[in-house]
Protein backbone atom coordinates (compact mmCIF):
# COMPACT_ATOMS: atom_id res chain seq x y z
CA UNK A 1 0.00 0.00 0.00
CA UNK A 2 1.27 3.51 -1.11
CA UNK A 3 1.44 6.13 1.34
CA UNK A 4 -1.42 7.95 -1.14
CA UNK A 5 -3.33 4.59 -1.01
CA UNK A 6 -3.33 4.99 3.01
CA UNK A 7 -4.15 8.88 3.37
CA UNK A 8 -7.00 7.65 1.01
CA UNK A 9 -8.56 4.77 2.95
CA UNK A 10 -7.85 7.35 6.29
CA UNK A 11 -10.33 9.89 4.80
CA UNK A 12 -12.81 7.20 3.80
CA UNK A 13 -12.91 6.07 7.16
CA UNK A 14 -13.51 9.58 8.89
CA UNK A 15 -15.71 9.98 5.57
CA UNK A 16 -18.05 6.84 7.26
CA UNK A 17 -17.32 7.96 10.89
CA UNK A 18 -19.22 11.35 10.31
CA UNK A 19 -21.94 9.57 8.83
CA UNK A 20 -22.27 7.64 11.62
CA UNK A 21 -21.82 10.86 14.22
CA UNK A 22 -23.97 12.95 11.94
CA UNK A 23 -27.29 10.20 11.92
CA UNK A 24 -26.78 9.94 15.59
CA UNK A 25 -26.45 13.24 16.45
CA UNK A 26 -29.42 13.92 14.03
CA UNK A 27 -28.10 16.83 11.90
CA UNK A 28 -29.19 16.01 8.51
CA UNK A 29 -27.69 19.17 6.62
CA UNK A 30 -24.34 17.58 7.71
CA UNK A 31 -25.37 14.38 6.52
CA UNK A 32 -26.18 15.11 3.54
CA UNK A 33 -23.03 17.21 2.47
CA UNK A 34 -21.00 13.39 2.88
CA UNK A 35 -22.55 12.00 -0.37
CA UNK A 36 -22.37 13.05 -3.71
CA UNK A 37 -25.14 14.44 -5.99
CA UNK A 38 -26.23 11.55 -7.34
CA UNK A 39 -25.87 9.63 -4.64
CA UNK A 40 -27.89 6.08 -4.33
CA UNK A 41 -28.84 4.59 -0.49
CA UNK A 42 -30.73 1.62 -0.81
CA UNK A 43 -31.65 0.70 2.49
CA UNK A 44 -34.77 -2.50 2.16
CA UNK A 45 -37.29 -2.01 3.99
CA UNK A 46 -36.20 1.66 4.90
CA UNK A 47 -36.60 2.22 1.02
CA UNK A 48 -34.17 3.87 -1.72
CA UNK A 49 -32.95 6.98 -1.94
CA UNK A 50 -31.99 8.86 -5.21
CA UNK A 51 -30.26 12.13 -5.02
CA UNK A 52 -29.15 14.46 -2.49
CA UNK A 53 -32.22 16.21 -2.05
CA UNK A 54 -34.22 12.54 -1.40
CA UNK A 55 -31.69 11.38 0.75
CA UNK A 56 -32.06 14.73 2.36
CA UNK A 57 -35.82 13.97 2.92
CA UNK A 58 -35.25 10.67 3.86
CA UNK A 59 -32.97 11.16 6.69
CA UNK A 60 -35.32 14.08 7.74
CA UNK A 61 -38.62 11.96 8.06
CA UNK A 62 -35.82 9.41 9.32
CA UNK A 63 -35.30 11.43 12.49
CA UNK A 64 -38.51 12.64 12.71
CA UNK A 65 -39.36 9.36 14.41
CA UNK A 66 -36.03 9.69 16.94
CA UNK A 67 -35.93 11.42 20.41
CA UNK A 68 -33.22 13.29 21.73
CA UNK A 69 -29.63 13.95 20.54
CA UNK A 70 -28.74 10.41 20.20
CA UNK A 71 -31.53 8.29 20.09
CA UNK A 72 -29.13 5.26 18.57
CA UNK A 73 -26.05 4.61 18.04
CA UNK A 74 -24.97 3.38 14.64
CA UNK A 75 -21.27 1.39 15.22
CA UNK A 76 -19.41 0.82 11.81
CA UNK A 77 -16.29 -1.38 12.22
CA UNK A 78 -13.84 -3.98 10.17
CA UNK A 79 -13.79 -1.63 7.04
CA UNK A 80 -12.50 -2.93 3.48
CA UNK A 81 -11.78 -0.41 1.40
CA UNK A 82 -10.20 -0.85 -2.09
CA UNK A 83 -9.16 2.16 -3.77
CA UNK A 84 -8.76 2.70 -7.85
CA UNK A 85 -7.80 6.42 -8.36
CA UNK A 86 -10.89 8.50 -7.71
CA UNK A 87 -13.34 5.89 -7.11
CA UNK A 88 -13.56 3.49 -4.25
CA UNK A 89 -15.13 0.71 -2.19
CA UNK A 90 -16.30 -0.17 0.95
CA UNK A 91 -17.43 -2.70 3.59
CA UNK A 92 -18.35 -2.21 7.03
CA UNK A 93 -20.09 -4.16 9.66
CA UNK A 94 -23.18 -2.30 11.02
CA UNK A 95 -24.49 -2.79 15.01
CA UNK A 96 -27.02 -0.67 15.12
CA UNK A 97 -29.28 -0.12 18.24
CA UNK A 98 -32.10 2.60 18.33
CA UNK A 99 -33.78 3.38 21.67
CA UNK A 100 -37.60 3.46 22.00
CA UNK A 101 -39.81 5.08 24.93
CA UNK A 102 -38.89 4.09 28.26
CA UNK A 103 -39.88 0.57 29.27
CA UNK A 104 -40.26 -0.40 25.30
CA UNK A 105 -37.17 -3.05 23.82
CA UNK A 106 -34.52 -1.21 21.75
CA UNK A 107 -34.10 -2.11 17.70
CA UNK A 108 -31.44 -3.79 17.24
CA UNK A 109 -29.66 -4.37 13.63
CA UNK A 110 -26.73 -6.12 12.66
CA UNK A 111 -25.74 -5.79 9.23
CA UNK A 112 -23.34 -5.10 5.98
CA UNK A 113 -22.91 -1.60 4.46
CA UNK A 114 -21.90 -1.77 0.77
CA UNK A 115 -20.24 1.43 -0.74
CA UNK A 116 -18.99 3.03 -3.43
CA UNK A 117 -17.04 6.20 -2.66
CA UNK A 118 -16.15 8.78 -5.79
CA UNK A 119 -13.62 11.60 -5.09
CA UNK A 120 -15.05 15.15 -6.56
CA UNK A 121 -12.89 18.50 -6.34
CA UNK A 122 -10.24 16.63 -3.69
CA UNK A 123 -12.77 15.17 -1.09
CA UNK A 124 -14.17 11.84 -1.01
CA UNK A 125 -18.07 11.62 -0.65
CA UNK A 126 -20.20 8.57 -0.57
CA UNK A 127 -21.97 8.12 -4.32
CA UNK A 128 -23.76 4.77 -3.35
CA UNK A 129 -24.67 3.16 0.37
CA UNK A 130 -26.52 -0.21 0.74
CA UNK A 131 -27.20 -2.26 3.90
CA UNK A 132 -27.47 -5.93 3.87
CA UNK A 133 -29.69 -6.60 7.35
CA UNK A 134 -28.36 -10.16 8.05
CA UNK A 135 -30.28 -10.07 11.96
CA UNK A 136 -32.47 -7.67 13.68
CA UNK A 137 -33.98 -8.47 17.02
CA UNK A 138 -37.70 -8.15 15.58
CA UNK A 139 -36.61 -10.46 12.90
CA UNK A 140 -33.95 -12.67 14.30
CA UNK A 141 -31.54 -13.75 11.24
CA UNK A 142 -32.22 -12.46 7.59
CA UNK A 143 -31.28 -14.78 5.28
CA UNK A 144 -30.25 -13.56 1.01
CA UNK A 145 -29.28 -10.21 -0.14
CA UNK A 146 -31.67 -7.37 -0.98
CA UNK A 147 -29.75 -6.27 -4.12
CA UNK A 148 -26.51 -7.64 -5.64
CA UNK A 149 -22.85 -6.79 -4.53
CA UNK A 150 -21.41 -3.51 -4.85
CA UNK A 151 -18.70 -4.09 -7.94
CA UNK A 152 -15.13 -2.90 -6.94
CA UNK A 153 -13.99 0.37 -9.27
CA UNK A 154 -12.55 -1.41 -11.15
CA UNK A 155 -15.54 -3.37 -12.64
CA UNK A 156 -17.93 -0.73 -12.67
Amino acid sequence: MTPDEAADITEICQLKHAYAWNYDTRDPDALADLFTEDAECVFGPYGTWRGKQELYDGYVASMRRMEGRFPGIHAVTNPLIEVDGDEATGRWYLLDEFFGPSGEEPLKIVGVYHERYRREQGRWLIARSEIEFLWSADRGRISGRMTEPVAPPSAA
